[in-house]
């Protein structure tokens, strides 16, 4: 939603570097601080300028790194470079000069990295108006500088639209999964050195098609002592309000993903409408599957006010399984104090929750948790209604305590409005 100012506005014609849109922006009386009124205090942001994907997610001697896509030079998208933070605990970020610069050869668009003693090496999208194709660079002081490789690129398919390669390591191997965005596919390739890549199957098309595939990633999870994998595919527009990302539970055999369900409805990993392009760490040293995603969405990123910054990302998300609906299913913690904590018996009529610049909680009539319009159906046989939620300035989002479902959404109240929530029932 569009924030209000008792300071009139004037309406500026602005169209974004990406060209997806046109849109009314305000611009407002420089005596109202939008600054201080939305920057968040638990979600990461650039101090200043525009950011979209989580790139390059990787613990490497100690500090957790975050790159990102960034437009170092303004608030709108445009001129794709890797921004870059650092953390110890994935809640301080402490925000860094831009690791790998927009160059002559082309734009920096999404990827990953990996840690490989000493080095960080990332992988990425090298964008131009023609061709997208694979290209790494090297780090030897922990991501502060890169130098890219002399001969990139390292993966060209000769191909406009190819991008987002995720890597990781299996067994005694690199394995990346890259898009073909328009063919609604995920391809899996091989390398011994990231170097030199064999192409080894594809996934898809499957489930939501509605949009291109972007940012894909692959890894397992334990349930129960048997081991399954899971596939993140980001799609836009065809998710639920716009962006969206879904995800499938199967297996992987080094070559091949198999999903393990039917793959004719998606499986939505938010119900919100703001988590996008999420994807995970590598190398993480305690052994769990942390995810950070974009805390906006194609669709509406327009409505965001014209602060020093655009666009935040969501909050850590610890990722597990569990069964849920005959199905085994992906779960999402928030790794970081909550600000709101329901615990109730589980109601059979009504709705219990908070309310206030937000309404939050469940219908027990309707069996959905939600926050405000954005609803997920969540129906358990439990005595207890467990409830998580993380309030920012910008920001709501809700998780069930099992972590079976979560919606997050992005959000700009009327100037002065409080964050408190009061609980209700009715």
């Amino acid at each position: 939603m569009m924030p209000r100012t008792p300071i009139s506005p004037s309406v500026e014609i602005t169209e974004l570097a990406s060209k997806r849109f046109t849109t009314p922006r305000l611009a407002y009386d420089s005596a109202v601080s939008l600054d201080r009124e939305y920057r968040p205090r638990l979600h990461f942001t650039p101090a200043k300028n525009w950011m979209n994907d989580p790139n390059g997610l990787v613990w490497h001697k100690g500090e957790y790194h975050l790159f990102f896509q960034h437009n170092p030079f303004g608030t709108q998208w445009g001129h794709m470079s890797w921004g870059h933070a650092v953390s110890k605990d994935l809640i301080h970020w402490e925000e860094l000069p831009v690791a790998i610069a927009e160059g002559d050869d082309g734009a920096i668009f999404s990827g990953s990295a990996v840690s490989i003693g000493d080095e960080i090496v990332a992988i990425y999208t090298r964008h131009t108006e023609t061709n997208q194709s694979q290209c790494i660079a090297r780090s030897s002081d922990n991501g502060r500088t890169f130098v890219k490789f002399e001969t990139n690129p390292v993966l060209d398919e000769n191909k406009k639209d190819f991008r987002d390669p995720k890597v990781f390591r299996y067994q005694d191997h690199w394995i990346m999964c890259a898009v073909q965005p328009w063919d609604h596919q995920v391809s899996f390739y091989k390398s011994l050195d990231l170097v030199t890549w064999q192409h080894l199957s594809n996934f898809g098309p499957a489930a939501a098609i509605n949009g291109v595939w972007e940012c894909p990633d692959l890894f397992p999870l334990t349930l129960a002592g048997s081991e399954y994998w899971v596939l993140l595919v980001s799609l836009n527009p065809g998710g639920l309000y716009g962006s969206g990302t879904q995800y499938f539970i199967g297996d992987f055999d080094g070559t091949t993903f198999t999903a393990m369900y039917s793959t004719d409805e998606p499986r939505w990993l938010d119900y919100g409408r703001d988590n996008y392009a999420g994807v995970t760490f590598n190398n993480e040293p305690n052994g769990k599957r942390i995810l950070i995603g974009w805390m906006a969405n194609w669709e509406f990123v327009k409505e965001h006010p014209q602060t020093s910054w655009t666009n935040a990302m969501t909050i850590p998300r610890e990722l597990g399984l569990t069964k849920y609906a005959n199905e085994i299913v992906l779960t999402q913690q928030p790794m970081c104090e909550l600000t709101y904590e329901i615990k109730v018996p589980m109601p059979t009529t009504g709705i219990v929750g908070l309310e206030g610049f937000v309404k939050v909680g469940y219908n027990a009539d309707a069996k959905v948790v939600f926050i405000d319009q954005f609803e997920a159906s969540y129906e358990v046989d439990a005595d207890e209604l467990h409830l998580k939620v993380v309030v920012d300035q910008s920001s709501i989002e809700l998780f069930t305590g099992d972590g079976i479902r979560a919606i997050t959404m992005a959000t700009f109240p009327p100037l002065g409005s409080s964050r408190e929530l009061v609980s209700f029932s009715q």
